[in-house]
């Protein structure tokens, strides 16, 4: 017998491969490929009628790859009791449902917080940040810890904001707007509505005229060298950044939730990673069972998933640690009510149109792009895309 599974990284194949050996050992007959398989080609091997039998789900919408026949529903096969669903944190069970029928096993997740250098605020008297801030007392604190040369050239920065859409978006729900319907079949009245232009002005004037954040996207291979060096005192983007911390580090970073930029509660963005089963797949038991065994938080390839991102579970937090880990507790506690991406709504359809890359061309050309006239051409352009 023989099951195939998709990857797309290195990290997820390395989960799998524990899985695999797990797997092919208590049954005995059965191998397991791991298939590195790019969305494309998984789109073609779809409509040729081979797709693979176990695929990877990005936290695209689920409701579209049921509707499409992509992937099987999970409401017969759960109710063996091989996963709990109450377990599962709020935000990342409705990201595998729609309309009450679930797509997707999730197994890990991701979510936004702003980190920061305890030692730069007790240096400077600033006091911490606290949950529940405002983006003006972001902006106040940034302000305070930015540091100038005898030539006024910035030697450190108050805070480091990516230049991604990513973060960008619960600030705008905190402010009233949305980039989409809650649906994702809408643009008009939501990306281009004035909530949601202020909410952009407002991010971009941390760049110009503030200066307060760099222009410069630093990456993951260099950002940590940055914040341990203080050359940044905030560093605002996703839960990652707690992993390639060591002790001495974490204890000198603290972590709190995005700051509310209006009025609305903050509900927090996260993205969810898991595995479905493929509507092609022939032997269904089989899979279910490998699916069981590569996302269970009770075996060893289950536990796996903790080490390289936020755990969805409670049981999972529990057993990996994070649930006690104060780097990890406001992330986990987001996910009580926070919310999928417009993007992931959409299963990227926006990204055609509104992506980092136009994101960062408006953040290097600084004040001179009209936010409102662009968001409005954006928001026609994707409303005419789905109802032409």
């Amino acid at each position: 017998m023989r099951l195939t599974v998709t990857v797309s990284d290195d990290k997820k194949q390395k989960v799998l491969e524990m899985a695999k050996k797990n797997f092919e050992e208590k049954h005995r007959g059965v191998f397991i490929e791991i298939e590195p398989l790019p969305r494309e080609i998984l789109e073609q091997r779809v409509q040729h009628g081979n797709a693979p039998d176990l695929i990877e789900w990005d936290g695209s919408d689920i409701g579209s790859l049921l509707d499409r026949r992509i992937i099987l529903e999970l409401n017969t096969l759960l109710e063996d009791g091989s996963f709990d669903l109450l377990d599962f944190y709020p935000s990342i069970l409705q990201a595998t449902k729609d309309q009450g029928r679930m797509g997707a096993i999730p197994v890990m997740a991701e979510a936004t917080g702003v980190f920061y250098n305890k030692a730069l605020f007790d240096q400077a008297g600033i006091a911490y940040p606290k949950e529940n801030w405002t983006w003006d007392e972001f902006v106040k604190k940034a302000r305070m810890l930015n540091r100038y040369d005898v030539d006024g050239e910035v030697i450190r920065y108050g805070a480091y904001l990516v230049p991604r859409l990513l973060p960008v978006e619960p600030l705008v729900w905190s402010n009233g707007g949305a980039f989409l319907s809650e649906d994702g079949t809408k643009a008009a009245g939501y990306l281009d509505s004035s909530e949601t232009v202020e909410a952009i002005r407002r991010y971009l004037e941390m760049y110009h005229p503030l200066e307060v954040t760099p222009f410069e996207d630093v990456g993951r291979g260099t950002w940590f060298s940055c914040f341990v060096h203080h050359k940044m005192a905030m560093y605002y983007d996703a839960n990652w950044t707690i992993k390639p911390m060591g002790k001495e580090q974490r204890e000198t970073f603290g972590v709190v939730m995005p700051p509310r930029m209006g009025e609305e509660p903050l509900r927090n963005i996260v993205q969810v990673y898991g595995y479905c089963i493929s509507a092609q797949c022939q032997d269904v038991q089989l899979a279910w069972a490998f699916l069981q065994e590569l996302a269970s938080p009770h075996t060893e390839s289950g536990r796996e998933w903790a080490k390289h991102n936020l755990v969805v579970s409670r049981t999972a937090a529990e057993i990996s640690g994070q649930q006690s880990d104060p780097l990890y507790i406001p992330f986990l506690e987001s996910l009580e009510n926070a919310r999928q991406s417009a993007f992931d709504v959409s299963s990227m359809k926006l990204w055609r149109f509104w992506n980092n890359d136009v994101f960062q061309d408006w953040i290097f050309r600084e004040s001179r792009i009209n936010v409102e006239e662009r968001l409005g051409r954006i928001a026609r352009q994707y409303d005419e895309m789905l109802h032409t």
